[in-house]
């Protein structure tokens, strides 16, 4: 039950899941599952067509410092960072004064673990380019990431100096006081990005979450806001719907994902989190429905399978029941829920 929204080189994505917003940097935690000698076993058998043309370019001009920074992109993109690394520091050690390479070199050290290095590359690079907004922004969002909030709004401070209405700036304040716990001020905070820019829809959702944390209905009125602004993505009205899921509008949620499948039939989420609904109302052969869409667009999807075993069970249909709990095990093989589904009714076969 994910939702992802994303804005911009600097803002960042967030993943909404239960009741939950977290916060995941676009450029830092979105890491890659590979070791350390995966990324390195890679690039040394990766060759492709581009991959070569670019190294016979740098074969010829071995100083020309952006064909190394475009080799790097490519390969980033493939997850190989020691070749990243290694071409983004003989760029810099060729030209220092372009802002860019350090971003990517400080996100090919993140995705590879390598989390010191990445602050380090960005704290060099706030030194060298001190009035360069997306720098600055990208060192706080760093800071952030790594639990260093009084430094990342002391460079928050350091872009509002520069540009006080810069919403972006506003927002990794809000960002800074939510992880401090500080619920008042961060949604004081992401109040002036909407008022600076309406359209940087993460701030009207994550006022809404955090007012809704605080049991105060208010929330409901920032989600519908958000719709108003992006009403054709579904991410926002999967907000909304998952408010509405948790506030006792059962109807409402139901309605609204419906919604959502009208704007992307392939939203899965919104199959899933409607059949959930209906199946906690004991409307049965509805969220069949919901949960045999979800199984057809995404066999792989193990929730699809547990929930329906599920109504299977309820139906009496118990050969069909287990036969779903064991495919979402075969799916997800430490998915608890299915396994004592199944175990439960194969005990209760055995005592016949």
């Amino acid at each position: 039950m994910q939702r992802t929204q994303q804005r911009g080189d600097t803002i960042s994505k967030y993943i909404k899941g239960s009741s939950v917003l977290i916060l995941v940097m676009w450029s830092l935690l979105i890491v890659s599952c590979k070791s350390d000698s995966t990324s390195s076993a890679s690039s040394e058998s990766t060759s492709d067509k581009v991959l070569d043309k670019l190294s016979a370019e740098i074969e010829k001009s071995p100083t020309d410092h952006s064909l190394l920074y475009e080799r790097a992109k490519y390969q980033f993109d493939k997850g190989l960072y020691d070749p990243v690394i290694k071409d983004m520091n003989a760029a810099i050690s060729i030209d220092s004064m372009v802002p860019e390479y350090y971003h990517l070199l400080s996100n090919a050290y993140m995705d590879y673990y390598r989390s010191r290095d990445a602050l380090n590359t960005m704290i060099d690079a706030g030194e060298l380019f001190p009035k360069r907004i997306p720098t600055l922004l990208k060192l706080s969002e760093t800071q952030l990431l790594l639990k260093q909030n009084e430094e990342s709004l002391f460079t928050v401070a350091r872009i509002l100096t520069i540009d006080p209405d810069n919403a972006e700036a506003h927002f990794m304040k809000g960002m800074n006081f939510r992880a401090m716990g500080d619920a008042d001020r961060a949604i004081a905070a992401f109040q002036t990005v909407t008022e600076l820019d309406p359209e940087l829809i993460d701030a009207w959702l994550l006022i809404g979450d955090l007012f809704e944390q605080k049991g105060m209905p208010i929330a409901k009125e920032f989600f519908e806001a958000a719709t108003r602004v992006e009403p054709d993505n579904p991410n926002v009205w999967h907000s909304l719907a998952f408010y509405l899921q948790n506030n006792g509008d059962d109807d409402g949620a139901i309605k609204i994902y419906r919604q959502i499948n009208l704007i992307d039939k392939n939203y899965t989420d919104a199959y899933l989190n409607a059949g959930i609904v209906l199946l906690s109302n004991d409307r049965l052969e509805e969220a069949m429905e919901q949960f045999e869409i979800l199984a057809k667009i995404q066999p792989q999807n193990h929730y699809a399978y547990y929930y329906r075993g599920l109504i299977h069970e309820q139906n009496g249909n118990i050969a069909a029941a287990k036969s779903d709990f064991q495919t979402s095990i075969n799916l997800k093989s430490d998915y608890p829920d299915a396994k004592k589904a199944l175990l439960n009714l194969e005990s209760k076969e055995a005592k016949g």
